[in-house]
């Protein structure tokens, strides 16, 4: 469990390093059609909106990185562990030793 779980962290980090480098990209890309726009409001508009949607990919990509390192980590460190519940028979139980064992006596 350990070997894939951190060959899916392994995985992660590289894809988030792939979609940092082209998120950080498309930003200069963006920045580069703002600058050399020359007053061209469409042009202008056409780097803002790439700049913008560069940096929304960005934080996706790290907040998705969070949610896998996340459930990562609570898969692989639970917290609560769970147990089968002890057999009632070697415990030496075994029948009803008390408790209501009839019906409904009381009147009112």
């Amino acid at each position: 469990m350990d070997d894939l779980t951190q060959t899916i962290s392994n995985l992660v980090g590289i894809l988030l390093g792939v979609v940092g480098g082209v998120g950080v990209a498309y930003f200069v890309f963006g920045a580069y059609q703002y600058l050399t726009a020359s007053g061209a409001p469409h042009q202008m508009e056409r780097g803002k909106t790439a700049m913008l949607t560069a940096l929304a990919g960005i934080v996706l990509a790290l907040v998705a990185f969070g949610v896998v390192e996340l459930v990562i980590d609570a898969v692989s460190n639970p917290v609560v562990t769970i147990d089968t519940p002890p057999d009632p028979a070697a415990l030496g139980g075994g029948g009803n030793t008390g408790g209501n064992t009839g019906g409904n006596t009381g009147g009112s």
